[in-house]
């Protein structure tokens, strides 16, 4: 049998500069005023192929693209890499869909001359090539663990932190929960959807097992939905069950093609005695990080204050303003909703030193990024953290180390003053005798005593101080501004992934537009 060869597009970089044609230049069509505006240096279109479009490295894409593989025929070269990079940007930006940003792209001017496309005989990329740029970049993402357009993100920003000489010895981060565009399911859903996209019809008729077979085929075509609404609490439990004996079934006797998916659910929701018995595992013992939805499998839950959420949570980390310099976005990660806002502390600090090519001296953070591992990484970094608060409500004892082995105990509420006694090592004791003689004992960790050190040295930070941080907020509602209560159009980690990148640079772009705009007024006075 002859082998299939896939055909590669040749990695081909864009030319620096570009033949301008006075014939199809719009400017050249237009009326004085509409000319000069549309020609306008510090036009937001113009400010984006400037800060963004021409500054694409169109060389870290490369490796998405190849010229000599014996798997593979090479085709015609790629697009331009820096128009469909831009493309990913503006259509974040906008908040578009795919083709109203198509649309826009072949015949709106002002995109068109945002992405470089200066002459009206240009053609615009076909949507095949936008799309199969960021297939390719999440296949590599899969393949690799690399992003490449964080890496495209990074190197735009640190041509613009470079131009405008920003400096990254002050930052503040903020992180916020994003939904994924799926469906908020039941436990039942969960597992009976992920049952019908793990199989066919004609596989479930194949089953040996006439009983099983019909339980299997009657699952199949039901819906889910109706059947949560209209079945009480007993009779949804038996349900429950009767599904997962089915689904064991089919994973421990199906010669088919393996079923991740179906066998992660089956895990997360049911439990297996070594008999071979299944019965439905207790659902608070079922992981927040469990699948929420089989049609995105990164979809984690999280319920933070009143909010709940089936998604991600997406850190953002930006430069502190100074006088006559714009802030830029440095970082931006995604992980799952589960992950703690701690969690982001390090990367986010080392990817600013890497765009800015200054040490971090101040974190400005919220009490969520107090962990004592973050303290010890900015202690060895030389970092201060100036943190708005502490996690927890604070205690009612106020603990003191006077010496190594001495601890001074306030109860905040009387003021008495106590010392305590050492139980063992990093454990302490108080004993207190109540009204009818009767001596109870108050024990104290080393933990509770970092914390209430951490805890009084928060509060002697100045509130001038502490509320810098407050302004991130500002680029956390800018972030999520396009999406519908918080829900994305996305799914997968990858996808929210190249969404939040793209939003960030664009948000970057606006934020050194608004700052020329504002020189350009002061230079007019």
């Amino acid at each position: 049998m002859k082998s299939q060869t896939n055909i590669q597009a040749m990695f081909k970089k864009s030319p620096k500069t570009k033949q301008f044609d006075i014939f199809s230049s719009p400017s050249g069509l237009m009326c004085e005023r509409e000319g000069r505006q549309y020609d306008d240096p510090n036009a937001w279109h113009n400010t984006f192929y400037r800060e963004v479009t021409s500054n694409v490295d169109e060389e870290i894409f490369k490796p998405l693209y190849t010229t000599v593989h014996e798997t593979y025929r090479v085709g015609r070269p790629n697009v331009p890499i820096c128009i469909l990079v831009g493309m990913m940007i503006l259509k974040e930006g906008v908040g578009c869909s795919d083709e109203q940003l198509y649309e826009q792209c072949r015949f709106n001017l002002l995109y068109r001359r945002a992405l470089g496309m200066v002459n009206l005989d240009e053609q615009c990329p076909t949507i095949d090539s936008y799309y199969g740029l960021r297939r390719r970049i999440c296949k590599h993402e899969e393949e690799t663990g690399v992003n490449l357009f964080d890496k495209c993100f990074k190197q735009i920003t640190r041509s613009q932190a470079k131009e405008y000489r920003i400096s990254g010895k002050a930052i503040r981060m903020d992180s916020k929960l994003i939904s994924s565009n799926i469906a908020w399911y039941s436990r039942y859903e969960i597992i009976h959807e992920s049952f019908v996209k793990s199989v066919t019809k004609e596989e479930l008729g194949r089953i040996a097992d006439q009983l099983v077979r019909q339980q299997a085929l009657d699952f199949f075509v039901e819906d889910a939905r109706k059947t949560v609404y209209r079945t009480d609490s007993e009779t949804m439990g038996r349900r429950l069950l009767d599904l997962g004996i089915v689904i064991d079934y089919i994973l421990t006797h199906s010669a088919a093609k393996s079923k991740p998916i179906l066998e992660r659910v089956f895990s997360e929701q049911y439990e297996k005695t070594d008999d071979g018995v299944v019965f439905v595992r207790d659902k608070r013992k079922i992981s927040a990080k469990s699948v929420q939805n089989p049609n995105d499998p990164d979809a984690e839950y999280r319920g933070k204050h009143k909010q709940k959420v089936k998604g991600f949570s997406t850190n953002i980390t930006e430069t502190l303003p100074e006088p006559n310099k714009p802030s830029l976005i440095t970082d931006v990660k995604v992980k799952g909703a589960t992950a703690a806002d701690n969690d982001f502390f390090e990367d986010a600090v080392k990817a600013t030193e890497e765009v800015t090519g200054d040490d971090v001296e101040t974190a400005y953070v919220d009490g969520a990024y107090q962990s004592q591992s973050n303290r010890d990484f900015a202690k060895d970094e030389d970092i201060s953290i100036v943190a708005g608060g502490l996690q927890g409500k604070p205690s009612r004892f106020d603990l003191n180390m006077v010496d190594t082995n001495t601890l001074e105990v306030t109860d905040k509420s009387t003021g008495e003053v106590q010392t305590a006694l050492p139980v063992k090592s990093g454990k302490w004791k108080i004993v207190n005798v109540n009204a009818d003689g009767k001596k109870t004992c108050r024990y104290f960790s080393k933990e509770q005593v970092d914390k209430a050190e951490v805890r009084r040295q928060t509060d002697s930070i100045p509130f001038e101080e502490r509320k810098k941080r407050n302004n991130v907020e500002a680029a956390m509602f800018q972030y999520g501004f396009h999406t519908r209560n918080n829900k994305t159009r996305y799914r997968s980690l990858i996808k929210h992934s190249l969404q939040a990148i793209a939003r960030c640079a664009w948000m970057n772009m606006r934020r050194i537009f608004w700052f020329e705009y504002k020189l350009s007024l002061q230079i007019a006075k």
